[in-house]
């Protein structure tokens, strides 16, 4: 949302940092000197948010624009993960609902020239829908779940993990249901501006969102198997 807000929140390196988990949350206002935006957000979804790249050069603000520093932000991440992110989950549910609904409206109203039904009555579309359905509820229900426990216990351990995995099944879960979504529109579904073709372009993307869906598994296995995080040899080699 770069264009319309009035302050930017930026994750920074700072040059005393020690470990590869440090981090500073800066706060930077609109008319900060030496802050400019270039207008690249031309991507195939989440066109909406507006996630233009800031220019920062020679930008000096107070120290109180830093408004946390750590030298391990995952403590941060862990409790702020029901709105940083489990927020946007929720939205990527809302896109899988919304792809299915379109979908079962488009089967039962196009009859193929030839047939006297439509197309919902193709055995094959049935079972796609059927299966559609299944995961939907599924990944539903899981958000729901994560959802309850943040409300009633917090930012736990179990919470985290509750909201990683809602994050995997639902991005996982809106990607399929948009593939089969278009396969079953066919021709008439990829066309600009159509519905379908609108809400597979964001649909499409709900695995890749921060956090991914291999990020997401690695919490996961940490926290189901009970592991230590400063037993954990780093995904990549540390910057010396």
């Amino acid at each position: 949302m770069l264009q319309a807000a009035d302050y930017c929140l930026v994750l920074a390196r700072p040059d005393t940092a020690t470990r590869p988990t440090a981090g500073a949350f800066v706060l930077i206002p609109r008319n900060a000197p030496g802050r400019s935006v270039i207008a690249n957000w031309d991507v195939m979804g989440m066109r909406a948010t507006r996630s233009d790249s800031l220019v920062l050069e020679d930008c000096s603000l107070s120290p109180d624009a830093v408004v946390y520093q750590s030298e391990d932000i995952r403590e941060f991440r862990r409790g702020t993960a029901s709105w940083a992110w489990g927020s946007y989950t929720a939205v990527y549910l809302g896109v899988a609902g919304a792809i299915f609904s379109e979908i079962v409206r488009v089967v039962k109203g196009r009859q193929v020239p030839g047939y006297s039904q439509p197309l919902a009555y193709h055995p094959d579309v049935r079972r796609q829908v059927a299966q559609m359905s299944a995961e939907l509820e599924a990944a539903r229900l899981i958000m729901y779940r994560a959802a309850w426990l943040y409300d009633n216990e917090g930012p736990t351990d179990e919470t985290s993990a509750a909201l990683y995995r809602a994050k995997y099944v639902v991005g996982e879960t809106v990607g399929r249901i948009a593939r089969v979504a278009l396969t079953l529109s066919g021709s008439h579904g990829i066309f600009k501006g159509g519905r379908i073709e609108q809400l597979f372009r964001d649909g499409a993307l709900g695995a890749l969102h921060a956090p991914p869906s291999d990020f997401c598994l690695w919490n996961m296995g940490i926290h189901e198997l009970g592991l230590d995080l400063a037993e954990i040899t780093p995904p990549l080699k540390p910057a010396t």
